[in-house]
């Protein structure tokens, strides 16, 4: 099952990848599949970016950014591929029936070749909370598979058992450098501007540089490179970014990819407020983040933040998604507001299987204390002889 809105991966190899360059747009990116007759009459080479927009523009998509809720992966183990990338040990302290434990660098040649992903509805990637999972889940958006998604909060929201890093990761750290309304630091960072494919000229030289390859070599490259990064190089605890920029505030070009009102709220000193489904796209304000200097991200929860660090180091930069996002540091202030539950509501306890096996009988058996039906009994299926994404 290969991504409608990626469907480039079909022709890629009849576009070459050169060094960017000024284009003015005049249309809209339809997502429809690509026209193999009109790719062929032309020659001009487009940058990673420009192919991303072209053909589905996933990042400013209704289904962006792609989650999924423990109680519906309760209700689907019978249906759904899941994989949990965490480590061995934490594996074998317990994890969803059915699971299998692969490594996130591991992750694309697994649903290439070991339990192809066109052959399940959704494929759900599971961590300890959600954070690695949709980072995971970005990368294989983008290098091609359609039906990924991440599990909300992870097993810290599937079984209590796993819940303690989700209870200390919410919190209201660091204060001195939480504002409130217009922030005159951001004005120093960045001149907001409004953009748009259709009034303006996008000067792609203000892209990273990529090597100059094919789109389809190109993107199954950095997607393997990026997923055997150590966690540090694509996302920060609180305790890691925030004395870091109190330090410095410009070392990084930090973005609230949340709505304007909430950013107003309370953001990260400093910070610029980009809206989701909008701001991160080429037609919107991808070229004002600069290309020379680290990239921190945060949303709500971590979640959507995690997806768009995967799309904005897929494209060259150096991006860093903060974990638990606004939660780690401005949790009363939503909680206050009805903007978010508290954490407890997230938390379930499902049914575990220990040890190294993958599935249990037992399983079936127990009730789940919040499952609205429960699970059928894992049988073994003849799988489709089908493959997806470019990995």
């Amino acid at each position: 099952m290969i991504m409608k809105n990626l469907t480039y991966i079909l022709v890629s190899f009849l576009l070459l990848f050169s060094s960017c360059k000024t284009k003015h747009y005049t249309g809209e990116p339809v997502g429809k599949e690509a026209n193999i007759e009109d790719l062929l009459r032309k020659s001009e080479p487009k940058h990673l970016a420009q192919i991303y927009y072209e053909h589905g523009n996933y990042i400013n998509s209704q289904t962006f950014p792609p989650i999924v809720q423990a109680p519906a992966v309760l209700e689907h183990l019978n249906d759904w591929l899941i994989i949990d990338v965490r480590k061995p040990d934490a594996y074998e302290a317990g994890h969803i029936n059915g699971a299998y434990n692969v490594p996130k660098d591991k992750v694309l040649d697994f649903l290439k070749t070991t339990q192809k992903a066109a052959a399940y509805p959704k494929v759900v990637i599971v961590c300890y909370t959600g954070q690695t999972a949709s980072y995971v889940t970005g990368i294989t958006r983008f290098a091609g598979y359609d039906n990924t998604y991440a599990m909300l909060f992870g097993m810290a929201a599937w079984n209590s058992q796993f819940s303690d890093p989700l209870k200390k990761g919410f919190g209201d750290r660091y204060p001195d450098m939480v504002v409130k309304g217009e922030d005159p630091e951001a004005e120093i960072i960045h001149s907001e501007k409004e953009h748009g494919m259709k009034e303006h000229k996008i000067d792609l030289s203000k892209l990273p540089d990529l090597p100059k390859k094919l789109p389809s070599i190109l993107i199954s490259e950095r997607a393997h490179q990026l997923l055997k990064q150590e966690r540090k190089q694509f996302m920060l605890k609180a305790d890691e970014f925030f004395p870091e920029i109190r330090q410095d505030i410009k070392k990084y070009y930090s973005i609230y990819y949340i709505p304007k009102p909430k950013y107003l709220a309370a953001h990260i000193k400093g910070s610029v407020q980009y809206t989701p489904r909008k701001d991160l796209s080429l037609d919107g304000r991808l070229t004002d983040i600069p290309k020379d200097k680290p990239v921190l991200i945060y949303c709500k929860t971590g979640h959507t933040g995690g997806n768009a660090t995967a799309y904005l180091d897929m494209l060259g930069y150096k991006a860093h998604n903060l974990i638990f996002g606004a939660q780690s540091f401005i949790h009363s202030l939503w909680k206050e507001k009805g903007w978010i539950p508290p954490v407890d509501a997230y938390i379930n306890d499902f049914p575990i299987v220990e040890g190294k096996k993958r599935t249990s009988a037992k399983i079936v058996a127990l009730a789940p204390k919040k499952a609205k039906k429960p699970s059928k009994p894992i049988v073994k299926r003849k799988k489709k002889e089908v493959s997806g994404g470019c990995g």
